[in-house]
C-alpha cells in the first residue's frame, strides 16, 4: 500500500516483535539499559526529492572531492546518499556540512513522513529522528529506519527497514509499492 500508515504498521510489528523479545524500546539518544534499543527514523522523500537532493549531495562533496575517503570518492560517482553513513572520520566532518535534506522535499514527501511521525506518536512510539540514516539500497523511498542498540559495538543495527516503492518495477514487474524489515537474528541473540 502506498500509505504512510503502511509504515507506521510495520515499525509497530517491530516495536511489539522486539518487546516480546524483552528489549525495551527508548526514543532518545541514551539508551538506560543494555538490552534497550532506539527506533531512528528518516525518510529519503519521494523520487522527485531524492533526485534534487542528490543533485545537491554531488554539487557540497564534488567541492570537497579531495577530502573523501577513497571509498566515499566511489560513493560520489554512483551513490551519493551512501556518503551520509560513512565510518570514515574525515567523511563525517564533511557530512556535517551538508544540507539537510528536508530543504528538497516535495510538499507530497513532507506530508507523507509528517503522517509517518503522526501515526508513530499516535501509537506512544517515539523515534530518534536521524537525518543521515539513508539505507544502503537504491530501491528505498520515503521512510526508512533502523532499530540499534549501544550493546553490540560497531554493528549496533538489530532490525532495520523502510519503503520502496519502487523496487519490483526496477525488477521488470508492475508497479508494485511495497514497505518491509529484516531483522539480525545473531544480533537479537547477542542481546
Amino acid at each position: 500500500v502506498p500509505e504512510a500508515m503502511g509504515d507506521v504498521e510495520l515499525i509497530a510489528l517491530a516495536t511489539h516483535v522486539l518487546k516480546s523479545l524483552g528489549l525495551p524500546l527508548h526514543g532518545s539518544t541514551n539508551l538506560p539499559s543494555p538490552k534497550a534499543v532506539r527506533l531512528e527514523l528518516n525518510t529519503l522523500g519521494d523520487a522527485e526529492s531524492r533526485d534534487k537532493y542528490r543533485t545537491a549531495l554531488v554539487d557540497y562533496f564534488s567541492d570537497h572531492r579531495g577530502q573523501l575517503s577513497e571509498d566515499s570518492q566511489r560513493r560520489l560517482e554512483l551513490n551519493p546518499l551512501r556518503i551520509l553513513d560513512s565510518k570514515d572520520e574525515g567523511d563525517k566532518r564533511l557530512v556535517e556540512g551538508v544540507p539537510a535534506n528536508r530543504d528538497y522535499f516535495t510538499t507530497a514527501a513532507a506530508e507523507f513522513f509528517a503522517e509517518v511521525q503522526e501515526g508513530l506518536a499516535s501509537l506512544g512510539i517515539i523515534p530518534y529522528l536521524n537525518p543521515r540514516l539513508v539505507r544502503g539500497l537504491d530501491y528505498y523511498c520515503h521512510t526508512v529506519y533502523e532499530f540499534t542498540t549501544d550493546a553490540l559495538g560497531a554493528q549496533n543495527t538489530v532490525l532495520a527497514g523502510g519503503r520502496y516503492d519502487n523496487l519490483i518495477a526496477m525488477m521488470g514487474g508492475p508497479d508494485t509499492p511495497g514497505t518491509g524489515w529484516a531483522a539480525g537474528v545473531e544480533r537479537l541473540s547477542a542481546l
